[in-house]
């Protein structure tokens, strides 16, 4: 168990992404007081709370809580880079980095072959059309 407090890591992880109190407050619906609270361990996310706040630093609520080392947060993704990703790309992103690395790389390879087989579709399509222009 790491001896950071819940606070010190809520705390860390928001200056990792880059996201200001008043910014992380509104995602969560609370003020910028209530996360100056719990980043001072004064008082301690819960229920909702812990799991909104959970996924707006991109990391699980159990990290927050115990600091476990197995439940490390992955690199985060920057504020001004999520931005520029659609909503669907970002949950994307968000499941993607939920895996353990193993099922990481499976999904890659499945997208690069459904890819692949896409790309190839679309060649034979261009080559039939090309083919039937010429009749």
């Amino acid at each position: 168990m790491n001896n950071e407090t819940i606070g010190r890591r809520i705390l860390r992880r928001r200056k990792d992404i880059g996201l200001p109190q008043r910014d992380l407050g509104k995602a969560l619906g609370v003020s910028h007081a209530t996360i100056s609270l719990w980043e001072s361990d004064k008082t301690e996310p819960s229920g909702k709370n812990l799991h909104s706040l959970a996924k707006a630093l991109q990391c699980t609520p159990t990290w927050i809580l115990f600091g476990d080392e197995d439940q490390s947060p992955a690199e985060p993704i920057p504020v001004d880079t999520q931005s520029h990703l659609t909503s669907d790309e970002q949950e994307m992103l968000e499941l993607y980095r939920s895996l353990p690395e193993s099922e990481q790389q499976a999904q890659v390879q499945n997208l690069r072959a459904r890819v692949k087989n896409f790309n190839t579709l679309f060649e034979e399509l261009l080559k039939a059309r090309k083919r039937s222009e010429k009749k």
